[in-house]
């Protein structure tokens, strides 16, 4: 293929029928572009206007740039073959979930067949199921809001299905609440754990409560009181416990926090032999007082 110079109006911007790049804007493409140019020509579709093949970011910044023509290449295919190129052209830079989700959706409505679907999600480092390939494409119809929050977030999988078994209203108002607050993906599954199982108890989600929580973590003991009294209980009980035992800042006593092991963490901070002598002075006496014991039955039932 011969690379020409195409004007940017002989291109249909609006045709994204093979577009698996999400979210178009891209600040850093742009200033490159802006600077030395288009480095990579495009990829179009032989048609009248001409239909963008690969390339829709680099066409959405030399739009904002004011760019009058662009380095293109054109070729005469199929819409099935022009999927699969613009699909494989990505391959090489990684896709996100939101991209993964797009070329997977778009190849149903393309009629592909599984065995080639699941062979493109091979390529994507998914598993070729059914069930995966189902939540994929429940993303690539879902709404901006969401993909935007998966993207940010470098939300799992198991987070997002998380999301999905909520409806559209239920998760705005999940996202309004999260979007500000600093959460690694496991306590965000851990918070979306305990908002589906209130729902499932109560027939709604619990946000009203939550509202002004100051980090994920606070976030996370609100929650756990709503949805397990009777392990808030346990835990306020635990920490009167520790608070009789006065303990000193190097020694610190840990349980599970849902109480399901029947152990207990002691942890000695050690920065000298008489450190050590202290510490052991210290267990010995909250030992003979019964602390340990006491501790030690909450966590065993």
């Amino acid at each position: 293929m011969e690379m020409k110079t195409i004007p940017l109006n002989d291109i249909d911007l609006n045709d994204r029928r093979f577009c698996i790049s999400y979210p178009l804007e891209d600040e850093a493409l742009t200033e490159s572009i802006r600077e030395i140019g288009i480095v990579q020509p495009v990829l179009l579709c032989d048609a009248s206007p001409l239909i963008v093949i690969t390339g829709f970011r680099r066409l959405a910044s030399a739009k904002k740039l004011g760019l009058e023509n662009i380095p293109a290449m054109i070729r005469k295919v199929r819409a099935d073959e022009a999927l699969l190129l613009s699909i494989h052209d990505n391959l090489g830079r990684g896709l996100n979930t939101v991209e993964k989700a797009y070329a997977l959706e778009k190849m149903i409505g393309a009629g592909f067949s599984r065995q080639t679907i699941f062979g493109v999600m091979a390529l994507l480092s998914l598993k070729p199921h059914e069930k995966v390939l189902g939540s994929f494409v429940a993303i690539a119809n879902e709404g901006r809001p969401l993909k935007d929050f998966i993207i940010r977030r470098g939300a799992s999988m198991k987070s997002i299905e998380y999301l999905l078994k909520l409806d559209a209203k239920e998760r705005r108002g999940i996202i309004s609440l999260l979007s500000p607050l600093h959460i690694t993906d496991s306590l965000l599954r851990e918070i979306l754990e305990m908002l589906i199982l209130i729902k499932i108890r109560t027939g709604a989600v619990y946000l009203r409560g939550l509202r002004g929580a100051s980090d994920g973590r606070e976030l996370k003991a609100r929650l756990k009181k709503k949805s397990y009294p009777i392990l808030s209980s346990m835990e306020k009980k635990f920490l009167a416990m520790k608070q009789r035992c006065a303990l000193p800042p190097h020694i610190d006593i840990k349980v599970d926090p849902f109480f399901e092991k029947e152990y207990i963490d002691i942890l000695l901070k050690i920065k000298s032999e008489n450190d050590v002598r202290a510490a052991i002075e210290k267990l010995k006496a909250i030992l003979e007082d019964g602390y340990i014991r006491s501790i030690l039955e909450l966590t065993q039932g």
